[in-house]
């Protein structure tokens, strides 16, 4: 029996994220995986049965990072506070996560993302909808809010594509956050006339 290393294991994770990352999850493949880490493809399955196992692993800790910045963006104890104070409280939330895993959150966003990705994407889009919702709940229509939370959703994908620089991303993510929060309460102050 052959004893698994950690750094062998540790360095597929690495080299698969860097796959899925350029070439897309669907386009990387288990044989492109093994030559970017240098070993056979046989070796590559003694550690993990498929790149669906792969990108589980790799996207667990995102995840979990991700739902916890979730529940920040998304209480309604936030209603309390101005659009700015609430965007600025959204992006001290989500910039970290963003910064720290920006190739993981590429795979999520990504259209090609696969299953477990697309669920995260799909709670993420269901907890801001909710936030967007609770501005004004019965005037805001829920077409509405899906529309906004999928634009919030392509700016987020093109701040991670687009800018590198930490503090333009974070400058990014800001005025996106409140564009958005602006025309949620706009929106919500036309449909009272």
């Amino acid at each position: 029996m052959q004893v698994q290393k950690d750094y062998i294991r540790t360095g597929i994770l690495e080299s698969a994220l860097e796959e899925f990352s350029a070439k897309g999850f669907r386009n990387a493949t288990m044989s492109s995986i093994a030559d970017s880490c240098n070993i056979s493809k046989s070796n590559l399955y003694r550690y993990f049965s498929s790149k669906e196992d792969i990108c589980h692993e790799i996207l667990a800790k995102p995840s979990w990072e991700i739902k916890n910045a979730l529940k920040i963006l998304t209480g309604t104890e936030l209603l309390m506070f101005s659009n700015d104070e609430i965007a600025q409280h959204m992006t001290e939330a989500l910039f970290p996560v963003m910064l720290k895993y920006r190739k993981e959150m590429m795979i999520i966003i990504s259209s090609d993302a696969p299953e477990e990705g697309v669920a995260l994407k799909q709670m993420v889009e269901k907890e801001l909808m909710k936030n967007f919702m609770a501005f004004d709940p019965q005037r805001t229509p829920e077409g509405f809010a899906a529309s906004l939370v999928k634009m919030l959703m392509a700016g987020i994908e093109n701040i991670l594509v687009n800018y590198i620089s930490e503090e333009n991303m974070k400058e990014q993510l800001n005025s996106l956050l409140r564009y958005h929060l602006r025309g949620v309460l706009a929106f919500s102050m036309l449909r009272k006339e």
